[in-house]
């Protein structure tokens, strides 16, 4: 990271803007500072307080201004007399380019594609939800005098005309992200989202999803999977006998099973609600990893290798399998929906199965599955694992697992011989 100290003009900055070695503008005149974003093609103005904040004696205090090149330098250097004298009379206050909905939105996505706090995926879906949709429809629209009837007529009800509601809930909720988290950097005086809820405007609720895949549709899908190649068939299997997640499934390696103890270690930094899971392998589930290891190459360190052996497949390459064997009806989730209303007619606890699922649960609950559920976890998942045996699941596993009285009369009682 390199400083340039010089007079920040456009012209300086066009000069410096190709140099990727200096990353900061510092202006000789002013504490003002330029500081380039990734692309290069464009960057966030900051000014250095050094006045005493909060109790930090000589702390200074960085105030982002606002984004060039939208706020060019001319515009700005010739608002600093200004600034300053409102700092000097204690009335500042943060100075912005933004007079419409697009600038804000357009802020809010430079912030998630390069935060690396928020996952890939994540980053996938705002930008597509902002250039696609709120973009088009919001981005003249002015920041001051915006009322509730011009979110409703420009975005609101065309996306409730064409999606879902439930995709309509999502859209609206990326919205109001963005404007809370300029709010929150201070980056507007006034947030035009903050009063206006969706259910100013739609006051049904969003039905539960449906899942596709259903209990009748077992058997032959297991029919299907004989003739597909290892890979595809035991990340199938896998997230169909676990109720996981695609990537908690993809991102899985060798080292992550604990043959001796029987159980599949899910780490943090794999999961959707960043906490370790631990789930159960039944004997059948062992039995078939067994199978499916010895199909890989000596020294394969994961479970489902993408084009580079060393590293698991993408996302897009996991999805696509399922196209492939489900015909384009159903997806990797309605395997998830499946084992968990299957586990629901066991008559799992609600707080197993949840936990199962690797549902974001309380402190307390948490607590509770921990220390009391771990055996009930095996437990629910023998015996599903049973009724998965009684569709075909015994063929790729190739091990006989008596079910017990029992399981036996669960899966009797649940209607499922």
């Amino acid at each position: 990271m390199t400083t340039k100290r010089l007079r920040i003009t456009d012209k300086a900055i066009e000069r410096h803007q190709a140099n990727p070695v200096i990353t900061r503008l510092s202006d000789e005149r002013y504490r003002l500072e330029l500081r380039f974003h990734k692309s290069r093609e464009s960057g966030s103005w900051w000014f250095i307080d050094k006045r005493k904040h909060n109790g930090r004696n000589g702390k200074a205090k960085w105030e982002r201004l606002g984004t060039w090149p939208q706020l060019p330098a001319k515009a700005l250097i010739d608002l600093m007399p200004q600034k300053l004298a409102k700092l000097a009379s204690g009335n500042d206050e943060t100075l912005s380019d933004w007079t419409t909905f697009g600038d804000c939105l357009r802020w809010y996505l430079d912030h998630v594609t390069t935060s690396r706090q928020i996952s890939k995926g994540r980053r996938s879906a705002v930008k597509s939800v902002i250039n696609n949709h709120l973009l088009p429809a919001l981005d003249e629209l002015p920041l001051m005098g915006t009322k509730k009837h011009h979110i409703k007529k420009l975005v609101v009800w065309p996306l409730q005309e064409r999606y879902e509601l439930r995709t309509v809930k999502g859209y609206f909720a990326i919205l109001k992200a963005a404007f809370m988290q300029a709010a929150r950097e201070e980056m507007l005086s006034h947030n035009p989202m903050s009063a206006i809820q969706l259910s100013d405007f739609i006051q049904a609720k969003a039905d539960p999803k449906e899942g596709k895949l259903h209990p009748p549709m077992v058997a032959p899908l297991f029919e299907r999977l004989q003739n597909t190649d290892w890979k595809a068939r035991m990340l199938v299997l896998l997230q169909l006998g676990h109720a996981t997640r695609i990537t908690e499934t993809r991102l899985a390696r060798w080292c992550h099973i604990d043959w001796q103890n029987q159980t599949w270690r899910l780490p943090a930094s794999h999961t959707k609600t960043k906490e370790t899971l631990y789930l159960p392998l039944t004997d059948q589930m062992i039995a078939l990893l067994q199978a499916y290891k010895v199909t890989q190459s000596e020294g394969t360190l994961v479970l489902f290798p993408g084009s580079n052996p060393k590293k698991p497949m993408g996302k897009d390459s996991a999805n696509d399998i399922y196209q492939l064997i489900s015909g384009e009806e159903w997806t990797s989730h309605d395997c998830r929906k499946l084992a968990r209303s299957r586990l629901a007619d066991l008559g799992v606890d609600k707080f197993v199965g949840e936990r199962l699922l690797n549902h974001k649960l309380s402190d307390l609950d948490q607590a509770y599955i921990h220390t009391t559920t771990e055996a009930l976890k095996r437990e629910a998942l023998e015996t599903y694992h049973a009724w998965l045996d009684t569709q075909g699941f015994f063929i790729f596993h190739g091990k006989t697992v008596g079910r017990s009285q029992k399981q036996d009369a669960v899966i009797k009682a649940a209607g499922w011989l």
